[in-house]
């Protein structure tokens, strides 16, 4: 289930997280956000691990 979310960014995260999108070749704003969070919330339950 999903639900939606109203945030802002600085126009110079925006920029960054277009870039990523376009490299990592994914379709929405959206999808690249996702992935960023989960990528990162992983990372930090790894860290908190060792």
């Amino acid at each position: 289930m999903s639900q939606i979310v109203n945030m802002r960014y600085p126009k110079e995260l925006l920029d960054r997280i277009d870039k990523f999108k376009q490299d990592k070749g994914f379709q929405t704003r959206t999808q690249a956000i996702i992935y960023l969070l989960q990528y990162a919330l992983e990372q930090s339950e790894k860290d908190k691990n060792k």
